[in-house]
């Protein structure tokens, strides 16, 4: 039997279950959405309909693991994962492979990334690490701007995230762990250290958001600019809505307080209490990305009302690249290194995501 399932791992959390309702028409009866509740994943596979289905996954148990890759052509991972043992059986069994939390960041630009390729490449295991919003589509939009400018110098990367916006439990928990982490910032080829929440910037978001101040945070899409894209600068900023909270996240930074966030009991106590809920009106995300090449510039922008449905419909559309064969090298790969953006984007623009590119 032919490999063709669609495997989704948090495939009834927020995102993954948007994920799976943007798959499932389009792969019928191919799509499989996981977790360690078989019971909530057959209620998510039943109201997607599509043929979709549901499996029980235990990322922690290793025969749980190789019990639900049977059959399995891609993974989609949504979940968070210690020791990445979602990740390192994907590459083991020579399957494709993407994921929206791989923690880049943590990974650096050291020898375990050297060691995820090198082991994909001998296993003809496909990565596309780093999909949903940031990275991922900011990912994609880099590769067209810095297209368009025949290279890239600097990059610079801002988001702006409604703090009414969807999210659950376990990105949430991330969030926190992020305030707390320290990070390196790569300004003119020298790694510099930073902080969360510190060195604020004035960003012009697209209408109907406006001029916001944004601060240095540690985005996975910065780490390896560097060496998918050459580039001397890499740097990533975070908004949020309202701009008092901000302005208390950069008190809190600079005051050192987040360090409490790094007590694994006390933020996951934080996180248990904030539940999935849908997005209070009003809530909005926008994003900014700038690339230079020596003295010429081009900017792009994103504008979205629901950031989880963005992310989920920039991991689809890295999902369909790998579904599609459009990723031609085993290794692990960055999006910018093998997302074609035009069809990419035109997709998102069917989504009512188009993302704007100003004349220069």
């Amino acid at each position: 039997m032919v490999d063709r399932d669609i495997l989704i791992v948090g495939g009834y959390g927020v995102i993954g279950r948007r994920i799976a309702s943007e798959l499932g028409p389009d792969f019928p009866d191919r799509v499989v959405v996981a977790g360690r509740s078989r019971a909530r994943a057959d209620e998510a596979a039943t109201a997607i309909g599509h043929g979709v289905r549901g499996r029980s996954i235990d990322i922690a148990v290793p025969s749980s693991i190789a019990a639900s890759l049977d059959g399995v052509a891609v993974v989609i991972s949504c979940i968070d994962q210690p020791g990445r043992t979602l990740l390192w059986a994907a590459v083991e069994r020579g399957l494709r492979y993407t994921d929206i939390t791989p923690h880049l960041t943590e990974l650096g630009r050291g020898a375990e990334y050297e060691r995820i390729d090198t082991a994909a490449r001998a296993s003809g295991a496909q990565l596309v690490l780093g999909t949903g919003i940031v990275p991922g589509i900011s990912s994609v939009i880099v590769r067209a701007l810095a297209d368009a400018l025949v290279g890239a110098d600097e990059i610079e990367t801002a988001l702006l995230l409604n703090a009414a916006d969807v999210s659950g439990p376990a990105s949430f928990d991330y969030f926190l762990q992020e305030l707390a982490m320290s990070f390196d910032i790569h300004v003119g080829g020298v790694d510099l250290p930073a902080r969360a929440f510190s060195v604020p910037r004035l960003v012009e978001y697209p209408p109907p958001v406006g001029a916001r101040l944004a601060y240095l945070f540690p985005f996975s899409d910065q780490v390896l600019y560097p060496r998918t894209m050459g580039v001397r600068t890499a740097v990533t900023r975070l908004a949020i809505e309202p701009a008092w909270l901000a302005r208390v996240l950069s008190m809190v930074a600079q005051s050192g307080a987040s360090h409490l966030l790094a007590i694994e009991g006390l933020r996951h106590a934080i996180a248990r209490r904030r539940q999935d809920r849908p997005s209070d009106k009003g809530a909005r995300f926008a994003l900014r990305v700038d690339v230079r090449r020596g003295k010429n510039s081009r900017y792009a922008t994103l504008f979205g009302q629901t950031q989880a449905d963005a992310a989920a419909a920039g991991a689809a559309g890295v999902a369909r690249t790998l579904i599609g064969d459009g990723v031609r090298d085993a290794g692990a790969w960055m999006p910018e290194q093998v997302i074609d953006p035009v069809p990419f984007l035109s997709r998102l623009a069917a989504r009512g995501l188009k993302v704007d590119f100003p004349l220069a």
